[in-house]
């Protein structure tokens, strides 16, 4: 949505993510449109949960 909006560049954004009790993941995507959502790849992760 944000791609959408031009908010953010279609280029490498690392992007956070969790639940109600606070952010457990990040990860470094290659931004895109909605959609072009299948485009979308993913770089690396930087945090993720031991038991996701």
């Amino acid at each position: 949505m944000s791609a959408d909006a031009g908010l953010i560049p279609f280029s490498d954004v690392i992007a956070v993510a969790g639940t109600g009790r606070g952010a457990d993941t990040a990860a470094i995507i290659k931004a895109n449109s909605s959609n072009r959502f299948f485009d979308i790849k993913l770089r690396d992760y930087l945090v993720k949960p031991n038991d996701f």
